[in-house]
Formats: structure tokens, C-alpha cells, sequence
């Protein structure tokens, strides 16, 4: 476990919650994502919005550290674990997958015109949230796992 890893999970969740919770719910507020199906944005924007982004931010953060502490405590001695663990990878991926469709769920009672732009940025918030957070900070053993991670990591140089 190094602290590099932990604070690079710290700061995706961060910039992830200010994204969605702030940025995010500002072009909603502020109508620079029309939405002509509701009568007053605020009230659709606390009473659905919010709801759907926490669902979104919840189940990537948790898929994320989940992802973490797992392959922390793995001690892959081949080839055939390694690979074991990207099915375990692409299972709990299925999490951030899923809280996108329910919050969709959710929010379309509320406005059917916001579907497309929610679909959109929710799926942009899973992928930091979850992918971008675990192939930036998996522990060594498991770091190339996450589709992309190779490239990535040597951004980080690790």
C-alpha cells in the first residue's frame, strides 16, 4: 500500500464530487443544459439530479476502493491469478454500470429531456471515478489490470 495511491483515490473522488455536485449541477442550474420540461430547474435539480449523482458517486467510489483493498490483500503467483483478478475487475465495474441505469431510472419521472445529457455525463463521471481512479492507483502487483493503466501509470511514473 503507498500513500501515492491512496491520495491519487482521495483526489479523483474529490474532483469527481466537485464535478458532479457542483459543476455539473450548475449547468442544470444555470440552463447551459436546457431542459424545457420542468417547470423550476432548482426543484428538478434537488429533487432528481441530486438523488441520481449521489447514487453514481456512491456506487464508483465504493467500486473503486473496493477494487483497492481487494487487490491489496491479493498475492497473485502467476499468470492465471493475475487474470482471475480482471474478471474480478470487470465484475465490480458492473457497479458504476448499474448505478448509471437506476439513477436514469429514476430521473426519467422527472424529466425526459434530460435522459441524453445525464446518460452522457454520468457515464464520464463512472469512468473517473472508477476506471480512471483504479488504473491510476491499483497496488503493484494487479496495477496493469484496468484497460489502459500501462499508459497511464507511466504518466505517473511507477
Amino acid at each position: 500500500m503507498k500513500a501515492s495511491e491512496i491520495i491519487r483515490i482521495i483526489v479523483f473522488s474529490l474532483i469527481g464530487l466537485a464535478l458532479m455536485f457542483l459543476v455539473q449541477r450548475g449547468l442544470y442550474e444555470n440552463r447551459l443544459l436546457a431542459i424545457t420540461d420542468v417547470r423550476r430547474i432548482t426543484t428538478w435539480v434537488e429533487d432528481y439530479y441530486l438523488r441520481g449523482a449521489t447514487i453514481v458517486f456512491t456506487a464508483s467510489v465504493v467500486a473503486a476502493v473496493s477494487w483497492y483493498v481487494f487487490a491489496v490483500n491479493a498475492k497473485p503467483r502467476n499468470a492465471e491469478d493475475v487474470a482471475s483478478w480482471r474478471v474480478v475487475w470487470w465484475l465490480l465495474s458492473l457497479l458504476p454500470v448499474l448505478s448509471i441505469f437506476i439513477a436514469i431510472y429514476i430521473i426519467s419521472d422527472g424529466s425526459k429531456q434530460a435522459l441524453g445529457s445525464l446518460v452522457l455525463l454520468f457515464t464520464l463521471d463512472a469512468l473517473l471515478l472508477y476506471w480512471l481512479t483504479t488504473a491510476a492507483s491499483s497496488p503493484k502487483a494487479l496495477m496493469y489490470i484496468p484497460p489502459g493503466a500501462f499508459i497511464l501509470r507511466r504518466l505517473f511514473r511507477d
